[in-house]
Parts: C-alpha cells; sequence; structure tokens
C-alpha cells in the first residue's frame, strides 16, 4: 500500500498542500483495496465484490482527474 506524507507535521514548517483529486482517488482505492482484502479473509464475498467495484471507481475518478489537469 502507498504511502502518503501529509499527517504528522509539526506545527512550526509551512501548513500542507491541499491534497489533489488524484491523490484522493488514489488513497480511496487502496484503503478499499485494503477493506477487500478483509472482506475476503472472513468469508464475506459480497461485500468484497462490492468494495472491489468501489475500488475500480476510484481508480476512474483517478485517471479521469489526470486526464483533466491544466497545464503548468
Amino acid at each position: 500500500m502507498a504511502s502518503y506524507p501529509r499527517g504528522g507535521r509539526d506545527s512550526s514548517g509551512p501548513p500542507p498542500s491541499p491534497i489533489t483529486p488524484v491523490e484522493t482517488a488514489q488513497y480511496t482505492r487502496d484503503m478499499l483495496e485494503s477493506l477487500r482484502k478483509i472482506a475476503l479473509s472472513q468469508g464475506h464475498g459480497l461485500l468484497a465484490h462490492l468494495l472491489e467495484l468501489a475500488a475500480l471507481e476510484a481508480k476512474s475518478l483517478g485517471v479521469q482527474a489526470q486526464e483533466t489537469r491544466l497545464p503548468g
């Protein structure tokens, strides 16, 4: 699973930059994949399937967000 170094900053430094839509989608997908694995290990097939669908949607949203970024 990916690491997201946004938390745990001390208050003396500059504030963290806003989380981008791509980062949000990637993080959501990672979390859903982790939950899907837990559901599978517990024998919750339908829940695992629904989490897989949600993870696919998060992946799609991340791709869309990358494609619609303005050049900069």
